[in-house]
């Protein structure tokens, strides 16, 4: 974890988690990192504007501004360390990231409410944040149970190695369960079993599928094996079935606290964005998240001024 060094804090919930800054700080405060709270007034739109007076609209947007204000300095006054705070005006996706753009942060910690969230800002910053982000959402888990979710492809080599050593990591400092789950399926076995134009006996399609399994199954120790966290007591899951239905599954039968997984792109493009599958997943946890980009991630977010 000694990679933070410039962390940026946004408490998108509504209720007060003052147990997740002073987690974060006590993790990084050694470190001699640097932390900015950072909260955005959302603007008015140009309906709103046109509705109503401009004094009354100048005067609620400053209300809210020192709203936040006050509320940034509560969570400041709960920090073992200084921290810088920020208000600005704008969609709190965009500010974020634009600030993250300006100020170099190499890590975004964002707090969620159980039954209220964010999830159009959280699901545009794990689509287009640079750097990592970590979604801290309320738990009454007395062990931390952390999961890393890999798919041993050796284009996927660099990813993997953070996903795995950022998992690691997070149990070195705070303890618990260090887990690591693979989804595998074989091309084509749908076709196989249900098509008349093939003729693949049940006894072949079984044959197949444990020759598939194998290969994931060696795939994945092999990547264990060539990280530095490889002496780690890893819990492994290697998993058929499709990883928007294998890892929200493993994360509900191993009562997981943590989800450490990476935001896949489609090659070739300057803007990488997330995978429909990491979407999925992301949807159907209820558990914190660190998403982590790919190595050379460029966002399609330009700060002004850059």
């Amino acid at each position: 974890m000694q990679r933070f060094k410039n962390i940026l804090f946004s408490p998108l919930a509504q209720d007060g988690n003052q147990a997740a800054l002073r987690r974060v700080t006590q993790m990084y405060g050694t470190n001699g990192a640097q932390l900015t709270l950072f909260a955005a007034v959302a603007e008015p739109s140009r309906l709103q504007r046109l509705l109503h007076r401009a004094g009354h609209v100048d005067q609620m947007m400053s209300a809210e501004r020192n709203r936040l204000s006050q509320n940034l300095q509560r969570w400041a006054n709960a920090s073992p360390i200084t921290a810088a705070l920020s208000v600005e005006v704008g969609d709190p996706a965009l500010r974020i990231i634009e600030h993250v753009l300006r100020g170099d942060f190499d890590l975004v910690v964002v707090t969620s409410d159980e039954n209220k969230e964010d999830r159009s800002t959280i699901r545009r910053l794990l689509r287009k944040c640079p750097c990592p982000v970590w979604v801290i959402r309320p738990s009454r888990a007395r062990t931390q149970r952390v999961l890393a979710t890999v798919n041993p492809d050796p284009d996927e080599a660099g990813l993997n190695r953070t996903i795995l050593e950022l998992a690691a990591s997070m149990v070195n400092l705070e303890g618990g369960e260090l887990h690591v789950v693979h989804a595998w399926e074989l091309y084509g076995e749908a076709t196989m079993r249900s098509s008349g134009f093939m003729d693949v006996s049940e006894a072949e399609l079984d044959a197949m599928l444990e020759e598939e399994r194998v290969k994931h199954e060696t795939a994945l120790a092999d990547l264990l094996a060539s990280v530095s966290v490889a002496d780690k007591p890893w819990r492994v899951h290697v998993v058929k079935g499709a990883a928007d239905v294998v890892v929200p599954a493993t994360v509900i039968e191993n009562a997981i606290s943590l989800l450490v997984m990476g935001t896949v792109g489609r090659g070739g493009m300057t803007a990488m964005v997330m995978g429909n599958t990491a979407e999925r997943v992301l949807d159907k946890v209820d558990c914190s998240v660190i998403a982590v980009k790919p190595e050379g991630f460029q966002s399609p977010i330009h700060a002004p001024g850059r």
